[in-house]
């Protein structure tokens, strides 16, 4: 129960968060370059125990990232994109991702996932265990 709830308040922030962006998309898209058209949407993480996070891709290459652990909350934005079966979420002020980013780091420093079918797969810092964000 305290995990559904948890969600919902996850929810609940990153629909209101989004909801303001929108209104900026122009500025948060400045420079970014996006992908296939059919990868952008509001995508769930799972797979990943203890984990909540949500991502959004927006179709004109900006993204919105948050993710709770326990009492380490990240969020991010920037831009996103694509290089075959690659999306890389570049946050904004850099210039590339980390590769080493986990639901432990401070602070989003940015991750890669891999186009599986319809879902994204998140090989969390290199260590072989994946998350899948599924819209």
């Amino acid at each position: 129960m305290r995990h559904i709830f948890r969600l919902l308040l996850l929810s609940a922030v990153f629909a209101t968060g989004a909801a303001c962006v929108s209104a900026q998309t122009g500025i948060a898209a400045v420079g970014c370059r996006g992908g296939h058209e059919r990868l952008a949407g509001h995508y769930y993480l799972n797979g990943v125990m203890e984990v909540g996070s949500e991502l959004l891709l927006r179709k004109d290459g900006s993204f919105e990232f948050m993710l709770a652990y326990g009492a380490n909350d990240q969020y991010g934005k920037g831009c996103w994109a694509q290089d075959g079966n690659k999306i890389s979420l570049v946050p904004a002020g850099r210039s590339r991702v980390s590769g080493r980013h986990t639901p432990d780091s401070r602070g989003f420093t940015g991750i890669v996932l891999d186009v599986e079918g319809r879902a994204l797969v998140w090989n969390i810092g290199g260590s072989g265990y994946k998350g899948r964000y599924e819209k």
